[in-house]
């Protein structure tokens, strides 16, 4: 491999300044600037911010993936998004039904990311055939965590003090892609990079659309 592969195959990073939180992501992603029909977390309201889209269009298959966070201005979505599990699986449910007959493979999961508590579902939906189009399936994924320490080192992420929700929407019309989520590091300012998923929270399955091995 020749070192302009190399560096062509090295992981792509995004910063957010207001956060200072660096996002490590798989370098086929490519970011896009306006996307049509990719939705995130009430992509509307004022209080959600959407940081990053981007795209990646390798053989095996399509994939996305949207960062966003929700700001404390308003108090009844941050009440409900700092739920975590409840939220990532409404929500992502709320997405996936925008698309045909959804379904949950894996109900919330919590976990924790450098010290925050932390959330995540996954699903699918089956897109019916229509207008000589053979139908389809995608596999998503959606995962949050609070932007903050809980204070005292609690663990509890419904208090009033939360500060912000950061959101992961991932999406892919392969399942066997799912495991790309495995790639993505965040950074919390100068403390060491963390994968936003351990591996503790990939049930063997996700690949056979929730059902079990034998």
């Amino acid at each position: 491999m020749t070192d302009r592969e190399r560096t062509r195959n090295l992981p792509k990073s995004f910063h957010d300044n207001a956060l200072n939180i660096t996002y490590f992501y798989p370098a086929h992603f490519e970011p896009v600037t306006d996307q049509p029909g990719v939705s995130s977390d009430a992509a509307s309201d004022k209080c959600v911010k959407t940081t990053l889209i981007a795209d990646s269009a390798i053989p095996a298959g399509p994939s996305s993936f949207v960062l966003t966070r929700i700001d404390p201005a308003c108090p009844e979505l941050i009440h409900k998004a700092t739920a975590l599990g409840p939220f990532t699986r409404m929500q992502l449910l709320r997405q996936l039904k925008q698309f045909g007959q959804a379904r949950i493979s894996h109900e919330p999961t919590r976990y924790m990311i450098d010290g925050r508590p932390a959330a995540i579902t996954v699903g699918s939906v089956s897109i019916p055939a229509a207008d000589h189009h053979a139908g389809k399936t995608i596999y998503a994924a959606k995962a949050c965590a609070l932007s903050d320490i809980p204070a005292g080192g609690r663990k509890n992420s419904d208090q009033t003090d939360v500060g912000r929700v950061l959101c992961f929407d991932f999406s892919t019309g392969n399942s066997d892609l799912i495991s790309l989520m495995f790639a993505f590091i965040i950074q919390f300012g100068n403390d060491p990079p963390a994968p936003l998923f351990p591996g503790s929270v990939q049930p063997a399955y996700w690949a056979t659309g929730g059902r079990k091995p034998n």
